[in-house]
C-alpha cells in the first residue's frame, strides 16, 4: 500500500480527513495542517468551450443551465463572468447617459 505525503511540505504524517463532493478522499497534514486531495487533476477550459460560454452568456442563458449543458462548474463561470465584467468596465465609459436638452 502507498502511503501519502502532503505536496507541500513532503511530510508522511497526514491522515483521512473526510471526502470531497465527487466522493475522492480528502486528507490532512499535521505538520503545515494543508488539507488536499492526493492526484487532484486540473480542468483546463479550452478557447472553444469559452467561446460557447460567451455565446451562452449574450444569449442570456443561466450559470445554472451553462454549467449542465458544458460540464463547467459554476463556481468557475461565476470567476469568469466576474473577470470578463472587470475587463469590460476598463474600456467602456461608464459614466451615465446624457440626454440632450431639448
Amino acid at each position: 500500500m502507498s502511503t501519502v505525503t502532503c505536496p507541500s511540505c513532503q511530510s508522511g504524517n497526514v491522515v483521512k480527513y473526510g471526502r470531497i463532493h465527487n466522493g475522492k478522499r480528502r486528507y490532512i497534514c499535521y505538520d503545515c495542517h494543508r488539507q488536499f486531495t492526493p492526484d487532484a487533476q486540473k480542468k483546463y477550459i479550452s478557447a472553444e468551450e469559452k467561446k460557447l460560454v460567451d455565446k451562452m452568456l449574450s444569449e442570456k442563458v443561466s450559470i445554472a443551465a451553462i454549467s449542465r449543458v458544458t460540464g463547467i462548474s459554476k463556481s468557475w463561470l461565476y470567476r469568469y463572468v466576474k473577470s470578463k465584467g472587470s475587463h469590460l468596465s476598463q474600456h467602456l465609459d461608464m459614466a451615465p447617459d446624457q440626454k440632450d436638452a431639448s
